[in-house]
This record gives structure tokens, C-alpha cells and sequence, in this order.
């Protein structure tokens, strides 16, 4: 599945994104149209993870500062 990142998420987390917890939950297709492509967005802190191509929310994450 490709993954497109809002510019304003961090490098530092993009691949464990990715490897932990978009590959392993959502698939390798969405489940609504069949798309391929997720766009994951930051808003304040939360990280909003959707289909790029019909919109359908996946997940949402909240991030937090250690």
C-alpha cells in the first residue's frame, strides 16, 4: 500500500508508522474502494490516517510528547 505523509509529520516517525501500525491493521486495499493509497494527516496531535482516494478513516492516533 503507498502512503503519502502531510509534510508536517515528523521523519522520525513515518517508518514506524508504517511498519507497525498501517501494514500491520489496515491492509493492503481499502476495504470501501478498493484503493491503494493512504494519506495520513496530523492535526494538533493526532495523526488521522484515511483512504486517499474516497476519504474513509482507518484510524486515528493520538501522539504524545515523552
Amino acid at each position: 500500500m503507498r502512503i503519502i505523509f502531510d509534510p508536517d509529520i515528523p521523519e522520525d516517525i513515518k517508518e514506524d508508522l508504517q511498519r507497525t501500525i498501517i501494514d500491520e491493521n489496515i491492509g493492503e486495499s481499502c476495504k470501501i474502494c478498493g484503493g491503494d493509497t493512504l494519506y495520513v494527516a496530523l492535526i494538533d496531535n493526532l495523526l488521522d490516517v484515511k483512504c486517499y482516494e474516497c476519504g474513509y478513516s482507518f484510524m486515528e492516533i493520538e501522539l504524545s510528547e515523552e
